[in-house]
């Protein structure tokens, strides 16, 4: 019902603060694939960019070319849609995932504490460290 209950809440902070990368990933694969036929579509991808673009607002400034959920989209299937299908299945995101440094930094955070703070100066705008 693209909705969250408190028990998938929970989990999903238990798995990402906890969790193997590879858990992590697979996690990370899931919330975007909205229709869970294991792929995630161009207009998946879209919903999600957009929600976290309006999330962040102006907080963070984006590169120009990211500068638009549209453009952010555009810039991960270029780098993740290695069989030009239109679609990520999740080996390619995966593999895309762990290409991007921002992306492993933010996911094998172990620091102890509990304060976020936005990531910057990364490919990645998408995501807080938390530590």
């Amino acid at each position: 019902d693209h909705s969250t209950d408190f028990r998938e809440f929970i989990c999903a902070l238990s798995v990402t603060s906890r969790g193997k990368l590879e858990d992590k990933l697979k996690w990370a694969f899931s919330m975007y694939d909205l229709d869970g036929n294991g792929y995630i579509s161009r207009s998946e991808m879209l919903e999600i960019v957009c929600a976290i673009y309006k999330m962040v607002g102006t907080v963070m400034k984006m590169p120009e070319d990211e500068s638009t959920p549209e453009k952010r989209v555009d810039k991960i299937f270029k780098q993740m849609d290695r069989n030009l299908d239109g679609k990520l299945s999740l080996a390619e995101f995966v593999e895309g995932a762990k290409s991007d440094p921002s992306i492993v930094r933010l996911l094998q955070c172990d620091s102890v504490g509990g304060s976020a703070e936005p990531l910057t100066n990364t490919k990645s705008k998408m995501f807080y460290n938390i530590h």
